[in-house]
């Protein structure tokens, strides 16, 4: 069970409409619904009467409402509590960021700005897309690292929740090399095994609109899902297909041989990668951290 499930069916149990109360929660309507019906499994019951428009809680329901804001609250306490024990002991950065950038793109970023701020205490969480903008959202990251491209809505508010661009990247269409050294597969043949993201995140909403748009879409033939790069980057490496990546989160491998480019620019597509703060959580090591990133990428 997640904390998450327990804040959706809360607003759910205010709204009574999904779509609203998706919108609220700032997750796609589809992921929404899932995360509701992961919480009844979970009990065990229903909690909503779909029967009726707006829906409306179930006895089992009403009922457990009040133990999901308990738990909520406590949750909140507990985390206050223990957060006060970290600044106790050293002021911690919060990041939230997308698995791959807290994987791949984080570590050597932030080596580098603290050898110009000196020693920096962070910690990050790995998240999907609309778990990282529902954190700084919320409140509870100071940071959030994501890519960006124009076609992909992201924070509306840039006065409470502002952004730098830190970083360009590339995605790329890629697969391993045959024993002769040559590509294992090509997006010029009628058909090729393609290696997918889950199409709600960031990356597979890129990933379609590029397959789109070069008309390839007939000969993906699928073989693989997962919604983190450098899961399918290992899938890649291992022979399995052809997938679209982030260029920064394999050239290592481009340069190592153990991944081959495939087909021309037109197969690509330019992004971003953009941290983001929340106006509404300021301390002394937050702005000094944000100053020096600005400073530095403006």
């Amino acid at each position: 069970m997640e904390i998450d499930w327990l804040e959706d069916f809360l607003a759910l149990s205010s709204a009574g409409i999904f779509a609203k109360a998706a919108d609220a929660r700032n997750v796609s309507h589809s992921a929404f619904t899932r995360r509701i019906k992961n919480l009844e499994y979970w009990v065990g019951t229903p909690l909503f009467d779909r029967s009726v428009h707006p829906v409306v809680l179930t006895p089992a329901g009403e009922a457990f409402r009040q133990t999901a804001h308990s738990t909520i609250s406590q949750l909140a306490t507990a985390r206050t509590e223990a957060k006060g024990l970290a600044k106790r002991e050293g002021e911690v950065l919060e990041f939230t960021a997308l698995h791959t950038l807290a994987i791949s793109f984080f570590p050597p970023w932030i080596s580098g700005i603290a050898r110009s701020l000196g020693t920096l205490r962070s910690r990050v969480m790995a998240e999907n897309f609309s778990g990282c903008v529902e954190a700084v959202l919320s409140g509870a990251s100071d940071f959030m690292l994501c890519y960006h491209h124009a076609s992909v809505p992201m924070i509306a508010d840039d006065k409470r929740y502002p952004s730098v661009k830190i970083a360009d990247d590339r995605l790329v269409a890629v697969c391993a090399p045959g024993p002769d050294g040559t590509p294992l597969h090509s997006l010029d043949n009628e058909s090729f095994p393609f290696l997918a993201y889950s199409r709600e995140s960031f990356l597979g909403k890129m990933t379609d609109g590029i397959v789109d748009r070069v008309g390839l879409r007939d000969a993906c033939e699928f073989r693989y899902e997962n919604s983190v790069a450098e899961a399918l980057k290992t899938a890649c490496v291992e022979g399995l297909g052809v997938a679209w990546l982030p260029q920064l989160c394999v050239q290592r491998e481009l340069d190592g041989g153990r991944l081959l480019r495939l087909g021309d620019k037109g197969c690509e597509n330019q992004i971003s990668i953009r941290l983001y703060r929340s106006m509404e959580r300021s301390r002394s090591d937050v702005e000094r951290f944000w100053s020096f990133v600005r400073s530095s990428y403006e």
